[in-house]
């Protein structure tokens, strides 16, 4: 659990920055993260360090106000196309992997409940090349609640995902989701998450009964568009620790 301890003063660090973050009520476009990961193996005797980097485009600007930014594109229903990068190294061995998406609403057709995404990954493990595709239908039946499963080129298995957001009485944000998987083995795995939204930062946490993995984030807003992010996590295999900047063009 030494990760755990690594992180603790970064979340704090990071919900003390949200004191000097103003909140903007405009819209947004694009946006680009920078993520670093560590994990700390409790059967390995080497950590896994992972960089990745994402960039999204949104078919159109994102409104933004009255509304929490990480939640606006969800709310608008926003379409878009993300690209993202990414390369791990445990010792001596690394791992790279690139992945495209396009997320489409049929927010403008008769069929405007619906939700299709198709996804492309191709990874690059020591040397040993493969590509796959995956996606995602779902629908929304009301405003800010989603219902999606997710598919594979290979199989289906039965899975879930419902999604909602919206406002308490104080007027604070909160995401929610919740997945239900029923895997080939039997075992049918429950996740939970949830994100809540102060001022100019949020805290969130989730956790997914399949492998016992827990996650415990904060994430601040900064000037020009920037937010900065750090997460804990763990699992029955060991812990880790991410550190994300997002940028979007508001």
């Amino acid at each position: 659990m030494r990760n755990v301890g690594k992180l603790t003063v970064l979340i704090l660090a990071v919900a003390g920055l949200a004191v000097s973050a103003a909140a903007q009520a405009e819209d947004f476009r694009f946006q680009v993260q920078a993520r670093y990961d560590n994990v700390d193996f409790d059967d390995v005797d080497d950590d896994a360090d992972s960089l990745t980097g994402i960039g999204t485009f949104f078919f159109k600007p994102v409104p933004t106000d009255g509304v929490a930014v990480g939640e606006a594109a969800f709310v608008a229903r926003s379409s878009y196309v993300d690209v993202q990068a990414q390369g791990v190294e445990i010792g001596d061995e690394d791992a790279d992997a690139i992945a495209a998406n396009l997320g489409y609403h049929f927010t403008d057709t008769a069929l405007s409940i619906l939700y299709a995404r198709v996804g492309v990954v191709k990874t690059d493990i020591s040397g040993d090349d493969e590509t796959t595709w995956n996606g995602t239908l779902g629908i929304v039946p009301i405003p800010r609640l989603f219902f999606g499963t997710d598919f594979t080129e290979d199989n289906w298995d039965p899975n879930i995902t419902v999604r909602t957001a919206g406002k308490f009485a104080n007027d604070h944000w909160y995401g929610a989701s919740l997945t239900v998987a029923d895997p080939d083995d039997g075992d049918t795995d429950v996740g939970v998450d949830f994100n809540y939204y102060f001022t100019g930062w949020k805290l969130g946490g989730g956790f997914s009964s399949g492998t016992d993995l827990w996650t415990v984030r904060a994430e601040a807003g900064l000037p020009h568009g920037f937010a900065l992010q750090g997460s804990v996590y763990g699992d029955d295999g060991g812990d880790g620790f991410q550190v994300q900047l997002t940028w979007r063009d508001l």
